[in-house]
């Protein structure tokens, strides 16, 4: 049964008859009962819910960056659906079925600010990782000293993400992240992106792969 709301003319939550009434994001939805299709899903389709579903899985454990990343989004869609429409464009390789992500093309971050300029990564020894990036000559207002920088470390090993979201400001231009013990012997991948104080963001870059020491 569908519950009305603000009176005769409002919408509804709920089910009523062949249509679902629900609030998102402050507005009223309405759509018809969706009646499973007797046909069976063609190629095309299959390869699409499995490209979805190995974008989702994999960008479900940053969300924490993607809410920050990909903020700057269109008001009808969530900063995830966001982050998981870009690098189903741009990140998924291979041809069906062998379908992988192109790690230097994932993406955590999209935004206009000034990203690190001339990133190295450095292996250290005891699982750590140095960061080190120029200084941007650019002195307009998408870049400040005070942008926060933003790591991404993937071990696609072990499946495991290290991720740190005001590790260093833009002005500091070297930053050395500790990783897990255990990661010593895997290779990780590596990604930066700077937010602005005002909440801009800029592209998050691929810094490289590094073999952890």
């Amino acid at each position: 049964m569908g519950i009305q709301l603000k009176g005769p003319f409002g919408g509804f939550s709920g089910k009523t008859g062949g249509l679902i009434g629900a609030i998102s994001k402050g507005r009223s939805i309405i759509t018809s009962l969706h009646t499973p299709s007797s046909k069976a899903p063609t190629k095309k389709q299959i390869d699409q819910r499995f490209k979805f579903g190995m974008v989702t899985t994999l960008l479900a454990y940053i969300s924490d960056l993607i809410d920050i990343g990909f903020q700057e989004h269109k008001v009808s869609e969530s900063a995830m659906n966001a982050a998981v429409a870009y690098n189903l464009k741009y990140a998924v390789t291979g041809v069906s079925p062998d379908f992988s992500i192109n790690l230097p093309q994932l993406s955590f971050s999209r935004g206009k600010l000034i990203g690190p300029k001339s990133v190295t990564a450095e292996a250290l020894a005891g699982a750590k990782v140095k960061f080190s990036w120029t200084a941007s000559e650019d002195v307009r207002k998408l870049t400040n000293p005070a942008d926060s920088l933003m790591i991404m470390v993937y071990n696609s090993e072990k499946t495991e993400f290290i991720t740190s979201i005001n590790a260093a400001s833009r002005s500091a231009l070297t930053y050395t992240i500790q990783l897990p013990v255990d990661f010593t012997g895997d290779e990780v991948h590596t990604y930066l992106a700077f937010v602005g104080i005002e909440g801009k963001v800029s592209d998050s870059i691929y810094a490289g792969a590094v073999s952890i020491i």
